[in-house]
């Protein structure tokens, strides 16, 4: 009973996610750097509450990354750049793995924390390094000629 008391929030959070992310549109180079602040914060809440085996709290962050995903494919596909595209959409499958491991009866936090780790390492990682300059500490921007 509990395990499944604990599926109902977190199946409304995704639908939720998926409806909200759904109508989201980004459109404007400011737009996209507000998603992307959103999504460190979500990935930062995300690593804390796996760390902390705060698991559902985890699946949050989770559902808030797969929304502004959403959004990002959108962007991406709007500018015509189709292995942008590719990188989101692959970021929404480690999504779907990492919140497969998130939701299991009893949560592998090892497996956890190397699901957050690829998504982060193989998804963020490869768009930065093919679209944008800067760093954490600078920001980051777009390369020239991306837009």
């Amino acid at each position: 009973m509990q395990r499944f008391l604990v599926w109902i929030p977190s199946l409304m959070i995704v639908v939720l996610g998926v409806v909200v992310g759904a109508q989201a549109k980004l459109t404007t180079a400011e737009e996209y750097a507000a998603a992307m602040k959103a999504n460190a914060q979500a990935a930062g809440g995300m690593n804390k509450a796996i760390g902390s085996g705060a698991f559902a709290d985890a699946r949050m962050q989770v559902a808030t990354l797969r929304q502004n995903y959403m959004a990002l494919q959108g962007f991406w596909a709007d500018k015509k750049k189709d292995d942008a595209v590719a990188i989101v959409k692959d970021g929404l499958t480690r999504l779907d793995a990492l919140d497969k491991v998130l939701g299991a009866a009893t949560v592998d936090q090892m497996a956890a924390q190397a699901a957050a780790k690829e998504f982060g390492g193989n998804t963020c990682g490869a768009c930065h390094k093919l679209y944008r300059d800067g760093d954490a500490q600078s920001g980051f921007r777009f390369k020239p000629g991306v837009l």
